[in-house]
């Protein structure tokens, strides 16, 4: 008689749709914490997986740490304070280059949706990146993804490294203190903070990167950033747990792609939110187009990462980097599906 009403309560909650859980892998590791390189509009995916209950949905339970770059993220993940990283795809070349094993398992976004820009005082002598010889330039952090780019934009425009001085002063408040107290010269910076600071005067964009054109103009194509990357030894021992993380991150991405901007600014964390949200959502509809809807990297992006860092980084040249063992799509091919 028990067995008749189990069976007929399991059925029951198929019927009502209740067996979404229980239809789901038990994550072999519930509780993950995430080492985020920006909390940025790049990096609304995972915000808003949070905010949704996404991870929850999947059986986790998910500590998001906000770091003040990429390379401070990925350096805690390494000495074992996270688990996981919501940070450059790029840093799984540069990495791989140096022996360590890192793989990509949901892209965040398509394109980097950042802005290199001048800051006022320097507007009327700056006109191109080879004027910015001697000066000093923001980035989230040293060795980030940020100062990659800057480097890579440098050496186009015929400088080095070693040309200007490189400051860390993250990708939010820091930013923008720095830039209207005049500590640097100029600035890379994602939005929301992109379109807060050029809309108030503050920067003047010299090189654009959410836009099509300007990520042909500056990568030669769309150049995948924001990603959530792991260790293939962490991916190897929890894949129930790294396609859970997947589920709920790509579960935002379609739930961002039909979002209009007011529902995004209503749902993302007040700790996340600028003071003004009109220029909050105007910096969501700017980066918009770069913002992942299936999770995955293009062979085609991936070769323009690598192109990128080959053009500048000699050690990631010669390392000869088998770009298929830096990403795994199959997650988010599989969470694809599943959301259907």
């Amino acid at each position: 008689m028990k067995s008749t009403f189990a069976l007929a309560l399991c059925a029951a909650m198929v019927f009502n749709g209740a067996t979404v859980a229980f239809a789901k892998d038990t994550p072999e590791k519930p509780e993950i914490h995430i080492g985020a390189a920006s909390v940025g509009m790049t990096y609304l995916p995972l915000l808003l997986a949070k905010k949704l209950g996404y991870f929850n949905d999947e059986g986790l339970d998910v500590t998001i740490a906000g770091f003040s770059g990429g390379a401070k993220a990925l350096e805690a993940m390494l000495g074992g304070s996270t688990d996981m990283t919501a940070g450059a795809y790029s840093n799984t070349l540069t990495m791989a280059a140096k022996g360590q094993n890192l793989v990509t398992i949901a892209a965040m976004v398509n394109c980097p949706a950042w802005i290199f820009g001048v800051a006022k005082q320097n507007k009327d002598k700056v006109k191109t990146p080879a004027d910015l010889k001697g000066m000093r330039i923001g980035v989230s952090s040293p060795g980030s993804s940020t100062h990659l780019a800057v480097n890579y934009i440098l050496h186009k425009a015929g400088l080095m490294g070693d040309d200007v001085s490189i400051i860390g002063v993250g990708q939010a408040a820091g930013a923008v203190a720095a830039v209207r107290a005049g500590q640097i010269d100029a600035l890379i910076v994602n939005d929301p903070i992109a379109t807060i600071l050029v809309e108030g005067g503050d920067l003047t964009p010299l090189a654009e990167m959410r836009t099509e054109a300007g990520n042909k103009l500056v990568f030669g194509a769309d150049y995948p950033e924001a990603s959530i990357y792991a260790t293939k030894d962490f991916v190897a021992k929890y894949p129930k747990t790294t396609q859970a993380m997947t589920n709920a991150i790509v579960r935002a991405e379609h739930w961002i792609a039909k979002a209009t901007p007011q529902e995004v600014v209503d749902n993302v964390p007040a700790e996340y939110m600028v003071d003004d949200k009109q220029l909050f959502a105007k910096g969501f509809e700017n980066s918009r187009r770069c913002l992942s809807r299936t999770g995955e990297i293009s062979d085609e992006g991936a070769k323009t990462v690598s192109d990128v860092l080959n053009a500048f980084d000699p050690t990631v040249a010669a390392a000869n980097i088998d770009l298929s063992s830096t990403y795994d799509n199959s997650f988010a091919k599989k969470a694809g599906k599943e959301g259907q």
